[in-house]
């Protein structure tokens, strides 16, 4: 039944902490309540409960609630749209928290426009201190995948959770070098958790929902929708410290990320490309305006604040070296802080050619490291 209505706002202060939460999303959900409405009403009344109770005219003295949002509000069947939405959130071990709840994010509170509600699948939201949105393109290059790579690989290895949307292209490329690292990462939806989108990255939203979370302002059961994106993206930005930007051509999604993030006040990154890549074009725009120019993961480190750097593990990691040759060590010291080429690891070690390519063979056969095209060799920090 709906909450029956009252004249003067008030409420009873015996209502269940659970029962408030389902207020919460009913309110959410209502037609016609988007995020900045309901933060108009909350003001205004005080709390969902008394918004339920509050009178026609009451509710329409509210800015932006006219007549048929009013209406809407009031035959709203709370009981019956929460008790859905509540028993899919159980069957798909989603969690629903509201801005009442201790697991919501600070940073992402701090914002204008802060969802009053959110779902979310994997590990507890404040078990990531120190979060940075890494976005880009879905037209990727190799010089983008490449860079999203390490990137995201060095930043999630000093313990930076990478929060990302899941699309294709710069996103997923962001999302899989974390959980490669050993890393954590969140990926943000512009759907309801029921669906997953894009389809082919189902698996992928199981790995980070393992490793990190899955999240979503939006009600269990909507499915994407374009509309939904941009709102997605202010959520990226917002659970963040700051919004790198690896590739972006003139029109990118990636660009509105970039500017929700100014406009909460945190830091915004670029990776510069080719000048005359199309992909790159909205990153050199950006550097322009005043966005930090990132060439490694120190220029972003740079911009923590202190609290944050506190939280983050040592730079370089300890490799074990207990089970490799002398050849082997080498090589893996000099692999430990970036990527080589073989032909730098001939030309600055030691050893002699035939002696690399071996050795590179048998690290590969302990798992020890990867190759990419080219040759290029990295550590593989998942082993």
């Amino acid at each position: 039944m709906p909450i029956p209505q009252s004249e003067n706002n008030t409420v009873p202060n015996d209502v269940p902490p659970f029962e408030q939460k389902k207020l919460w999303v009913a309110l959410n959900m209502a037609p016609g309540v988007g995020v900045r409405l309901f933060h108009r009403l909350l003001r205004y009344f005080g709390s969902p409960e008394k918004v339920f109770r509050a009178s026609h005219r009451d509710l329409t003295s509210v800015e932006g609630v006219g007549p048929k949002t009013a209406d809407e509000i009031i035959k709203l069947d709370v009981v019956e749209q929460t008790d859905r939405e509540f028993r899919l959130a159980e069957k798909l071990g989603a969690r629903i928290l509201t801005l009442e709840s201790p697991e919501y994010p600070a940073l992402l509170k701090a914002i204008y426009d802060p969802p009053p509600v959110l779902y979310c699948m994997g590990k507890a939201l404040n078990d990531f201190p120190v979060c940075l949105a890494i976005v880009g393109t879905r037209q990727l290059t190799g010089y983008g995948k490449t860079v999203a790579e390490e990137l995201s690989k060095r930043l999630a290895q000093r313990g930076i959770c990478i929060v990302s949307g899941m699309a294709r292209g710069i996103d997923t490329i962001a999302h899989r070098a974390a959980l490669q690292a050993g890393g954590s990462t969140l990926a943000v939806f512009g759907n309801g958790l029921s669906h997953t989108y894009p389809p082919e990255n189902f698996k992928l939203r199981k790995a980070i929902a393992e490793n990190g979370a899955v999240l979503s302002e939006f009600p269990m059961s909507m499915k994407p929708d374009r509309n939904n994106f941009p709102a997605r993206n202010r959520l990226i930005s917002g659970l963040s410290y700051g919004t790198l930007v690896v590739e972006a051509g003139e029109k990118s999604g990636a660009l509105i990320t970039a500017h929700f993030a100014l406009e909460q006040g945190r830091e915004v990154f670029s990776v510069p490309g080719k000048i005359n890549s199309k992909a790159s074009i909205g990153c050199h725009r950006l550097i322009k305006m005043g966005a930090k120019l990132v060439d490694g993961p120190e220029a972003i480190m740079e911009e923590l604040p202190s609290h944050a750097l506190a939280l983050l593990k040592p730079e370089t990691p300890k490799i074990p070296t207990e089970d490799l040759s002398e050849n082997e060590k080498i090589l893996m010291i000099m692999l430990a802080e970036d990527e080589k080429h073989i032909d730098f690891l001939i030309e600055n070690s030691s050893l002699t050619p035939a002696e690399v390519s071996a050795t590179l063979v048998q690290l590969e056969l302990k798992g020890r490291i990867s190759q990419r095209d080219g040759k290029m060799f990295y550590v593989a920090y998942s082993s």
